[in-house]
């Protein structure tokens, strides 16, 4: 009986255990729901890491296995069903009226939940076993931050900033390029853009990869690895240029900073892709070379320059601790630093740093090191700099360039260089080797110079002058110490003796015990005495300028015949009694006098002598007074290839007779290839003023012009600048009567014309119209002026294109019976309407090009004008901007219609209506 007790017990309890079981489908159906969201969410999560795993191992450029693909099916189709169990347990079933619980229904789906549940975390427990539980983390966009101090905001380097910003939202700009010298604080600026990218979410991914300048490609590919989490399986380079590109094609918005490029990077070899493929990516470099930028198709160039005096010194202060409580000599002596610096950023972070705490006689030493421009070492202060700058110097790839930078430093501080005096100079040191052409050397040093522009390491201060930043110039000074090219320059004190031999000095007094056996550059500016026999121990002098800064006074050239290697030499204000010492200077390529007088400039008695110079490619005469006729004896030198000559009208009474002297005694050289011939410049409303040197390529400015004279004419014709006036001969216009129609005078950039009593236009076609070549096709500025007799720029038909199409300014005075800028001849067609070819006739023609560039206009004191411009011309007037009208009392209107213009009463209202009703492009219109 208790067995069988026993046995009901446990079939008892198994039935109610069971009932039970049933039972809480339906009564705790609640939690079965809850306990389901809940197995929903870590499958969710568990998606969420394998999926990653997938992506991460994709970004890797890894295949993963298709079991995991299995499972990710498998979980997005239990997700759906899980969903879907979900949705209908929000739909409410019951019975009696709304009144007690559809149990039933909640018994089946209670249990439908509990199935799923369990299946839920079979797929959880098999899914986390693919997720890789370690990994290595990402670093934080803020940890720079952290290494690194904050920059401080300056207004210099707000607008590159703004700029970098602006360039990285604009959709079309792919490429930017940041330029500056080395230290100027490129790479912080980068960061900064960095961050700003970041922080606004402009790209969803930024890489930052320093270049240097030594591209190494594996290095470079690592980093770039490295910032989006990538290894490399393979180890060859191009297998890994390939990787590269497949996983960077993955990203939809990268930015990619490359810093501290030298040269065009090869984009394929490391594996970034290809412009075409690129568009989701932007590129920006930062560079010590301009000519990087653009060798790399820099879409947006942004130059960053150097600090302010007020930047410098707010940044000296942050980084030497400089507060209120510092003392007042110690503040005073940081200043002086400061200024020292030159607003070079790394100079002044470093020298800062380094005197940050230190003794006041520290600081003293410090200041005089500076002003002393010798390398110095303040705990290691200028090491950075230094050998940074020396690193762009290392960079440069010509040893033309190189040469150039260290012939730069030997030019006193802040120093504006005249390019024209460094072409001279560095062509008479041999930076460009042995001179064969005068010209393709000026070009190899204009190449040298713009490299040293494009790499930061000279600024130009304007089209004509260079100058170096002072620092970069003290750099300049160590590397020619080291390598014992020893640059001097004192501009206010005796040359100090030093170790090592000198090769480049600039001084206002030179030391009679100095050794100057390997001297090759010698700039001496003094107001004392030169003494003559220093220069018979500067056997290799190549360059000697000596310059006298007082009164004119002798100079003595006895020891001048010694010097057999100098290839340029330049006297400034000095007396001489005769210069034939120059006949024992064999290898003389330039000389030049400026402001300098003498007797003869050869003895006749020389003349083999002068023929013997064989070498010279340059003479130049800059307002030197000279009493005989030069021009005789200057057409003896046989291989001229420039020549300068500039006097004004007060050296000489009557210009014409100085003119008739040059025109009949001076021979044109098959060799000569640049001049400035400027004989009476005064006469010119905007003068001819040379700068120490001149820079002109062909220029003829001459106050007397004899028609029959082919030497003038064949200077004139080459000219591209020519101011002409007092024209004899006959001629009634420029063009044919004077040079050919034909030939146009295309070279012409600048023409001036005053006081040429016969001329009636400056072409003249009507008598052969078949002849429309272009005529003044390069012709920017034309300056005309007190020529009575002007009745009009061209009389007969100027060709629609190709003519006048450059002219900028265009200025008119004084010329009363100027009728009209363009007369057009029509060809006749019977007797009643033929005319003469000697009359002016008004014609149209069809709209032309003629003065489309045309910006600026003066007319003054043109009596006869009624009107300006021809209804042909007005449509291609789309860039004047100013407009001025004096004096002009006959004119009816501005813009002539294409019909006769109706008698108007008050000229000034025609004229403003007409301006009103045409083009409306001027931005200043003067009438009176």
């Amino acid at each position: 009986m208790d067995i069988l007790n026993g046995f009901l017990s446990d079939v008892l309890k198994e039935v109610v255990c069971g009932a039970v079981n049933q039972l809480q489908y339906s009564f705790c159906f609640n939690s079965f729901v809850k306990e389901l969201e809940k197995e929903k969410e870590n499958l969710i999560e568990t998606k969420i890491s394998v999926k990653d795993r997938v992506i991460h191992a994709q970004r890797q450029t890894l295949k993963t296995a298709e079991v995991i693909d299995k499972w990710l099916e498998n979980a997005n189709t239990s997700s759906e069903s899980v969903n879907r169990l979900l949705r209908e347990t929000n739909t409410k079933k019951s019975c009696f009226f709304e009144f007690c619980p559809n149990w039933i229904w909640r018994y089946r789906l209670g249990k439908k939940l509990a199935i799923k549940k369990a299946d839920l975390q079979k797929i959880i427990q098999e899914g986390r076993q693919y997720i890789q539980l370690e990994r290595i983390a990402s670093i934080p966009s803020n940890t720079f931050d952290i290494l690194t101090e904050k920059s401080i905001n300056f207004d210099s380097r707000k607008n590159a900033f703004d700029q970098l910003v602006k360039a990285l939202k604009d959709d079309g700009i792919a490429m930017i390029g940041l330029y500056g010298m080395g230290g100027c604080g490129k790479t912080t600026l980068a960061m900064e853009v960095k961050k700003i990218a970041e922080a606004e979410h402009l790209f969803d991914k930024v890489v930052f990869v320093p270049v240097s300048s030594t591209v190494e490609v594996p290095r470079i590919q690592e980093k770039l690895a490295s910032s989006l989490q990538y290894q490399f399986p393979e180890n060859q380079e191009m297998e890994r240029a390939q990787r590269l590109c497949m996983r960077l094609t993955q990203e939809n918005k990268i930015l990619m900073i490359l810093d501290d490029v030298w040269e065009k990077l090869d984009f394929g070899s490391i594996g970034i892709p290809s412009s075409e493929y690129r568009k989701g990516c932007k590129i920006l470099i930062t560079t010590r070379l301009e000519e990087v930028c653009n060798s790399m198709d820099c879409q947006k160039n942004i130059y960053l320059p150097i600090l302010t005096d007020e930047e410098s010194w707010t940044l000296f202060q942050n980084k030497a601790l400089i507060s209120k409580d510092t003392p007042e000599n110690i503040k005073h002596l940081a200043k002086s630093i400061s200024n020292e610096c030159k607003g070079l950023p790394v100079a002044i972070v470093a020298v800062a740093s380094s005197l940050k705490g230190k003794k006041e006689v520290i600081w003293h030493s410090a200041l005089n090191k500076l002003r002393s421009s010798k390398p110095i070492n303040i705990s290691r202060g200028l090491q950075d700099p230094y050998m940074c700058l020396k690193l762009s110097f290392d960079n440069l790839d010509t040893e033309e360039a190189k040469s150039l930078f260290l012939l730069c430093s030997v030019f006193p501080e802040d120093y504006e260089i005249s390019v024209e005096c460094l072409i001279r100079c560095a062509i008479g040191l041999g930076v460009t080797g042995e001179v064969h052409s005068y010209e393709e050397a000026r070009t190899e040093v204009i190449a040298a110079k713009i490299k040293l522009v494009s790499s930061c390491l000279m600024l130009e201060v304007n089209d004509e002058c260079v100058k170096m930043h002072d620092l970069v110039r003290d750099v300049a000074h160590w590397i020619a110490k080291n390598e014992n090219k020893m640059i001097k320059c004192e501009v206010e004190k005796d040359v100090s003796l030093e170790e090592g031999p000198i090769r480049y000095l600039w001084c206002v007094k030179f030391p009679d015990s100095m050794d100057c056996s390997n001297l090759e550059f010698l700039s001496i500016q003094t107001n004392l005495e030169v003494s003559d026999g220093i220069f018979e121990r500067m056997g290799k002098l190549r360059v000697l300028i000596i310059t006298n800064k007082s009164i004119p006074t002798q100079l003595l050239t006895m020891s001048f015949k010694s010097l057999i290697n100098v290839r340029c030499l330049v006297l400034q204000y000095w007396k001489l009694r005769d210069i034939s010492f120059v006949r024992d200077m064999k290898k003389l390529q330039s000389l030049s006098f400026h402001n300098c007088s003498w007797p003869s400039f050869l003895d006749l008695q020389t003349d083999v002598a002068v023929t013997t110079l064989t070498n010279l490619k340059l003479l130049e005469f800059i307002s030197c007074d000279i009493e005989s006729n030069i021009f005789e004896e200057i057409k003896r030198i046989p291989f001229l290839e420039e020549f300068y000559i500039y006097k004004d009208n007060n050296y000489w009474n009557d210009p014409k007779e100085e003119s008739v002297k040059f025109s009949n005694s001076f021979s044109v050289s098959q060799m000569l290839q640049r001049y400035g011939i400027v004989l009476g410049y005064s006469s010119f409303r905007n003068s001819y003023r040379f700068q120490e040197f001149c820079s002109c390529e062909r220029t003829l400015v001459m106050n007397y012009f004899d028609i029959s004279n082919e030497v003038i004419k064949g200077l004139a014709k080459k000219a591209k600048e020519l101011s002409v006036g007092n024209i004899e001969g006959g001629a009634k216009n420029m063009m044919p009567d004077i040079f050919k129609i034909e030939e146009g005078m295309n070279e012409l950039k600048e023409l001036k014309m005053h006081n040429c009593e016969e001329i009636e236009c400056l072409i003249d076609n009507s008598s052969n119209l078949s002849k429309m070549g272009n005529i003044f096709s390069k012709l920017r500025y034309m300056e005309i002026f007190n020529i009575n007799h002007l009745k009009t720029l061209w009389h007969g038909c100027p060709r629609v294109n190709g003519c006048f199409e450059k002219m900028e300014e265009l200025y008119i005075r004084d010329c009363p019976q100027l009728i009209s800028l363009f007369t057009y001849v029509i060809a006749p067609t019977n007797d009643k309407t033929k005319k003469s070819e000697d009359q002016f006739t008004h014609g149209h023609l069809m709209p032309s090009k003629i003065f489309q560039n045309l910006q600026k206009m003066e007319l003054f004191n043109c009596g006869e004008l009624r009107h300006v411009f021809s209804a042909s011309i007005t449509g291609s007037l789309t860039q004047l901007k100013i407009l001025t009208i004096e004096e002009c009392n006959m004119l009816e209107q501005i813009f002539e219609d294409a019909l006769p213009p109706t008698h108007h009463e008050e000229t000034n209202e025609i004229v403003e209506e007409d301006v009103q009703s045409s083009s409306g492009t001027f931005s200043i219109l003067h009438i009176s």
